[in-house]
């Protein structure tokens, strides 16, 4: 039996995941890649991105507890799973917040950029951009072949892919498993809709990307 807290805990840590792990990808590309992403110089997350157009699942580890993301889109949803569990939650995807995580590396970004030459990052050869949003800088690291990004910073968040493999990703990937039961989400103090992130780790400020125009 799952008590509020261990819900509450997961549920927070799920947003918090959401709000610093879903970052640009070409949309429309299909491949899984290893995912690492750093805040302030410290590693948030290590794991797994599968992703099969606009549709993701992240498969992260958390203390030991293995958490996955799936991302719907599509379903206007973002299901938290948890395997060791066999249950999941249910969240409201939100396609502000949706287009301001995950802007896709469109070319009118590529247009927007400006180019800073080229670079090797984790073994790929990208072409580097560095692309200002109301005053925010991101720079990215786009590999050269598949027009993929490889490393994005900003002022507040790195994130690294690796072993980038392009192929068709099947489609038991972005669903629920058979067998998962739907956990009651909990009503959590300061946080009415989902929509407050304070009191979450890191103070709760989402690192913001330019998004496609």
């Amino acid at each position: 039996m799952h008590s509020r807290k261990i819900v509450a805990t997961i549920m927070l840590s799920a947003l918090f995941f959401l709000s610093f792990g879903l970052i640009p990808v070409l949309q429309a590309a299909e491949f899984s890649a290893d995912m690492e992403t750093k805040s302030r110089g410290q590693i948030v997350t290590q794991g797994k991105i599968f992703m099969k157009g606009d549709l993701s699942r992240h498969e992260m580890n958390q203390g030991g507890r293995q958490i996955t993301l799936i991302n719907r889109p599509d379903k206007g949803v973002v299901w938290t799973l948890m395997p060791q569990e066999k249950s999941y939650l249910e969240m409201a995807f939100d396609p502000e917040k949706g287009e301001m995580m995950s802007g896709d590396w469109s070319q009118d970004l590529k247009k927007e950029g400006k180019p800073l030459g080229s670079e090797t990052v984790n073994g790929i050869k990208c072409n580097k951009y560095e692309l200002v949003d109301d005053g925010k800088k991101v720079t990215y690291w786009i590999a050269k072949k598949e027009e993929l990004p490889v490393r994005i910073i900003s002022s507040e968040i790195e994130v690294n892919y690796r072993n980038i493999r392009l192929s068709n990703q099947p489609d038991h990937l972005f669903q629920i498993p058979s067998g998962y039961r739907k956990l009651v989400m909990p009503q959590i103090p300061g946080m009415p809709g989902m929509g407050n992130m304070q009191g979450m780790p890191g103070g709760g400020n989402m690192p913001s990307f330019p998004s496609s125009r």
